[in-house]
């Protein structure tokens, strides 16, 4: 059951929404890029440009059903996630499986949006 939120109705509470074949537990999202400096003849930094733009996501829950199919659909959903103002190519680019004594089956999604990629 949702939780009710008292007072400002803007603010979110908890994760929205579950994956297909996995109950998310955390959900991050990240921009950010590579600086190339200029540096004069002193040191100081006279120019930067910022390349390599991208928003790295990372997923972390119980896995209800584990296949790769998971992974496509997660990769399919993020796409409706916030980009920063990126447009390109989701690619799921790492997959952790963990298990232990005490805790459910975990399974975490790393997915970069890479920008400008179709």
């Amino acid at each position: 059951m949702p939780a009710t939120i008292v007072g400002n109705a803007n603010l979110a509470y908890g994760i929205a929404d579950d994956q297909t074949g996995l109950v998310v537990q955390s959900f991050t999202h990240a921009a950010s890029s590579d600086a190339v400096e200029l540096k004069n003849k002193s040191g100081d930094t006279t120019a930067v440009v910022f390349r390599n733009k991208r928003v790295t996501y990372t997923v972390e829950g119980a896995y209800t059903t584990f296949s790769s199919a998971v992974a496509t659909d997660i990769a399919s959903t993020l796409a409706g996630e916030e980009t920063f103002g990126l447009s390109g190519k989701i690619l799921v680019n790492e997959v952790t499986r963990t298990r232990s004594a005490d805790n459910f089956e975990q399974v975490s999604f790393t997915a970069v949006l890479y920008d400008g990629i179709s």
